[in-house]
């Protein structure tokens, strides 16, 4: 298969995360984890690992601190193949570092997050010779951007697709109405656009999905909305109609990094001439990989054990894809 190399452009943070074997108790004293561990996360550094890991080229591009945290994110994408040399370091700002504490049954417990102090990203930060020579650029996090996501957004997608480079765009975080508006006149230049159930429904203000993805492409211009659902597996929405893929049956250990593994799934298929349903396809395999393991680096090895592990429970024609 082809290995698209693939900008990944966003959020790049560093998540510690603690698997205990019951709800965590705070207080103080001795307390036996059953795994500790420490992996590169974020909605552009967790697919960029990902992407690596099915073969992929994947180029960092973001802003971060210039701390020893930063160090050690670069330090660990750098060794799954990422290129990193396109990543701005912001002098004296702390890296953006999460503490999640991850229940016996994949629960999320309480989350601690040290925000990042590094500048916003300008244009100025961003190679955009790299840019029109990729096959995907992947903007993760757009809701983390601040005003970037205005006028400068638009500008560096409509570069993007003039070079025939295919684009990607997800959120991190909460969005509602507002955010989508703010949003719309970038997601109306790109391909692809992926937000989860709750983004979903905060951006259209309907908890139905199929009537989510059918508004929030009406309402952005988006060319294909691809909802990722959790146990609901994901609907995905284009010109040629809709499509839904179930959920794996997989033993469940974490779903940090899930929606980021679909990504680099899907945009390991669409790079690779599939249809938008056997991407759907390959993004659930490797979601479903990285929830069996605990952070967003887990349970994917490499691209031919995950189109095997997809061989599993897709249908024989996509299947056969492999």
């Amino acid at each position: 298969m082809k290995s698209p190399k693939v900008i990944c452009l966003g959020v790049h943070l560093l998540d510690v995360l603690v698997r205990h074997p019951e709800a965590p108790d705070l207080k103080p004293g001795w307390q036996l984890l059953d795994d500790l561990r420490i992996t590169a996360a974020g909605t552009a550094a967790g697919t960029a690992v990902d992407l690596a890991k099915l073969g992929a080229r994947p180029i960092s591009m973001g802003v971060i601190g210039d701390d020893y945290e930063g160090t050690l994110m670069v330090d660990l994408m750098a060794g799954f193949g990422c290129d990193m040399s396109r990543l701005v370091r912001d002098p004296g700002a702390p890296t953006h570092v999460s503490l999640l504490f991850i229940g016996p049954e994949g629960e999320r417990n309480p989350i601690m997050i040290r925000p990042t102090g590094a500048r916003e990203l300008t244009l100025g930060d961003i190679d955009f010779d790299a840019v029109a020579a990729a096959d995907v650029l992947h903007v993760g996090g757009a809701d983390q951007m601040g005003d970037f996501i205005g006028e400068s957004l638009v500008e560096l997608i409509r570069h993007a697709r003039k070079n025939d480079v295919v684009v990607t765009v997800d959120v991190l975080a909460e969005v509602d109405e507002a955010f989508r508006d703010r949003l719309a006149p970038a997601l109306a230049e790109a391909n692809f656009f992926f937000p989860n159930e709750g983004q979903l429904a905060g951006m259209t203000g309907t908890e139905d999905p199929a009537a989510g993805v059918a508004r929030l492409r009406e309402a952005t211009g988006v060319e294909t909305v691809v909802g990722t659902l959790g146990e609901e597996g994901s609907l995905i929405l284009g010109p040629a109609g809709e499509a839904r893929v179930p959920a794996f049956e997989i033993d469940l250990v974490d779903t940090t990094g899930c929606g980021d593994a679909y990504v680099a799934g899907f945009i390991v298929a669409t790079a690779n001439g599939w249809d938008l349903e056997a991407a759907g396809w390959l993004g659930t395999a490797a979601s479903g990989l990285v929830a069996t393991g605990l952070g967003s680096d887990s349970g994917i090895v490499d691209l031919d054990s995950t189109l095997e592990f997809m061989g599993t429970q897709a249908p024989e024609r996509v299947a056969a894809l492999a």
